[in-house]
C-alpha cells in the first residue's frame, strides 16, 4: 500500500489552510488599520470643511505645511541632533498688508503657564507683507535641557529662544503639526491660530505612547493636559495684525 499520496494529500490541505488563515488575519489587521487611518483623515477632513463653511470667504487663509527637509543626509543629522523643520506657506487675499506676531504658550498641569513672543514686527512697516502669499521656516531643537526655538523667513529671522524641559520627560518630547491627513489648513486672519505644538506623548492604558492621537484629534490644543493627562506641553501660536 502505497502512503505517500495520502500524506502528501494531508500535508497540502493542511498547509493550504494554514495559508488560508494566515492570509485572512492579516487581511484583518489591514483592514482594521486601514480603517483607523481613514477614520482619523476623515475627522480631519470634516473639521477642515467645517472652517471652510463657518469662517467667511473674505476671512480665509490657507496654511501649508512641510515637516523636515528633502536631503536626505540633512535629515538624517536634523533627525539625530533632534531638530524639526516646519515649513509655512500662508496664502489668502486679505494677507497682503498684513503684519503678524508668532508667541509661544507654556502649559503646566493644564494650565497656561508663560507666553513669551518669539517674533513681533508688527509696528515695523517693513515687515509688512506685500503678497497674498508669505513663507518661512521655523526651527525647533529638543536639546538636553531646553526646546531651543528659531524663525526664518526670506528676509528676516528671529532671534533664537530657549524654554526650559521637564527632567522627567526631556527624552519624549516631540514637535508636531496639526494638518494631519489634510493637504492643507483652512484658518481665520482675524483670530490667532496654531502652527505647532512641542509635547509628550498620551500614555494609553496599554502602556503605549502616542503623539498623532493628541495632535490630530482635532480639539483645542489648550485642553491637551486635560483631556490626554500631558503635564508640560507648548503650543506656538500665530497671529495677523495691521
Amino acid at each position: 500500500m502505497n502512503l505517500e499520496s495520502p500524506l502528501l494529500s494531508l500535508f497540502a490541505t493542511v498547509g493550504n489552510n494554514l495559508i488560508f488563515l494566515t492570509m485572512n488575519k492579516f487581511l484583518f489587521i489591514t483592514l482594521i488599520l486601514f480603517s483607523a487611518v481613514n477614520a482619523q483623515t476623515g475627522q480631519n477632513l470634516e473639521l477642515d470643511q467645517s472652517n471652510e463653511l463657518t469662517i467667511p470667504k473674505e476671512n480665509q487663509i490657507k496654511i501649508e505645511i512641510k515637516m523636515g527637509v528633502e536631503n536626505e543626509d540633512l535629515q538624517t543629522y536634523f533627525d539625530f541632533d533632534n531638530i524639526m523643520q516646519s515649513k509655512f506657506k500662508i496664502s489668502g487675499a486679505t494677507v497682503k498688508n498684513k503684519a503678524f506676531v508668532i508667541k509661544l504658550k507654556e502649559f503646566k498641569d493644564g494650565n497656561l503657564s508663560k507666553t513669551e513672543t518669539l517674533f513681533d514686527e508688527g509696528n515695523n512697516k517693513y515687515f509688512k507683507t506685500d503678497s497674498t502669499t508669505i513663507s518661512f521656516k521655523l526651527l525647533t531643537q529638543i536639546g538636553k535641557k531646553n526646546l531651543k526655538t528659531w524663525i526664518r523667513g526670506k528676509s528676516f529671522g528671529s532671534k533664537k529662544s530657549y524654554f526650559e524641559l521637564e527632567d522627567q520627560n526631556k527624552d519624549r518630547y516631540v514637535t508636531k503639526d496639526f494638518i494631519g491627513g489634510k493637504e492643507y489648513l483652512i484658518e481665520n486672519i482675524n483670530k490667532p491660530f496654531y502652527l505647532l505644538a512641542i509635547i509628550t506623548p498620551y500614555i494609553t492604558e496599554s502602556g503605549a505612547g502616542q503623539y498623532c492621537q493628541v495632535a490630530y484629534s482635532g480639539m483645542n490644543p489648550e485642553k491637551f493636559g486635560e483631556k490626554f493627562n500631558i503635564p508640560h506641553y507648548f503650543l506656538i501660536q500665530m497671529e495677523f495684525v495691521d
